[in-house]
């Protein structure tokens, strides 16, 4: 079939069953992770196929296509080795088998998490995905906070990080790129607020930041009035900064932008910096020290 394409992603973080995560809104979240395969079949006909792989390891799993995406996943134990550079399989369908071997890119996301003190953090690392059913991949810091999480080239990265507090005492630093092509060292923080999913891009030497704020402070009183009350704080300039590669930014505007009826406005931000070099991956820091609270994100652009 023409346009017929398959890609594969390796997760190859260790084992872990730590502790389960549960939310103000009654949501719980297990942090248990096992290293693992990723298979994309895109394009293929609709039917029955048996996946084979037959390198690193010899695995098989029938699956049913049914839609122009597929995704499969293996798990094993072998694939904890974060230097496999390509893999092997076979596909076979009702007319015929085909041989694939598909080459294999991680890098490594490294560093320490603190909170607003400076204090270590220990907490977890989570690859989440904002599609349904998609399996993510979580790592936990060691006791001084420093962590290691090895991640797929080729896929988006949405980082979680937070430990058993989250939303009752913090909220989550996020740590977002399109996708990673080195190695990263970032070292996040987590405080009681949060600039939810941060969207950035470069135009005519102004970098844009898009998010969304939350407040524990708010949260609670929302969660006191029975959610009557809205939890998103207003952002101003004064209590915003945004670093890019360690260099603090001037911010030239900030402001909501609030549907009508919408209770939760987004915020789009607009800082410069001194003429830069700037060659990827850049890393944009957007920081708020506010009356509702501390809280930073990350974008890798």
């Amino acid at each position: 079939m023409k346009n017929k394409k398959i890609k594969v992603y390796l997760y190859p973080n260790p084992h872990l069953r730590g502790e389960t995560l549960t939310n103000v809104w009654g949501e719980k979240f297990k942090m248990d992770n096992d290293p693992f395969l990723e298979i994309e079949l895109c394009n293929f006909p609709k039917g029955e196929y048996l996946i084979e792989i037959f390198y690193p390891i010899k695995l098989k799993k029938k699956v049913t296509i049914g839609s122009s995406y597929t995704t499969v996943y293996f798990f094993h134990n072998k694939f904890t080795d974060y230097k496999l550079s390509e893999v092997k399989i076979f596909i076979k369908g009702k007319k015929k088998k085909e041989k694939f071997i598909l080459p294999i890119a991680v890098h490594k996301v490294t560093g320490k998490v603190t909170n607003f003190d400076g204090k270590p953090f220990p907490s977890y690392i989570w690859a989440t995905t904002e599609e349904k059913g998609k399996k993510g991949t979580i790592v936990r810091t060691d006791s001084s906070s420093r962590f290691i999480l090895y991640y797929p080239e080729g896929k988006k990265l949405r980082l979680f990080v937070d430990d058993k507090s989250y939303s009752k005492k913090t909220l989550e630093c996020w740590i977002i790129a399109k996708e990673i092509k080195k190695d990263i060292k970032i070292n996040p923080k987590v405080g009681d607020f949060e600039l939810y999913d941060p969207h950035v891009w470069l135009s005519d030497g102004m970098w844009r930041i898009f998010f969304t704020p939350a407040s524990i402070k708010l949260l609670q009183r929302s969660k006191k009035s029975g959610w009557k009350l809205p939890y998103v704080p207003k952002v101003t300039k004064k209590g915003v900064g945004v670093w890019i590669n360690g260099v603090k930014a001037k911010i030239k505007s900030i402001k909501s932008l609030t549907a009508t009826g919408n209770k939760y406005p987004d915020y789009l931000l607009e800082a410069i910096t001194k003429r830069q070099q700037l060659c990827p991956p850049t890393l944009i820091r957007v920081w708020v020290d506010s009356p509702y609270g501390k809280g930073e994100a990350w974008y890798i652009y």
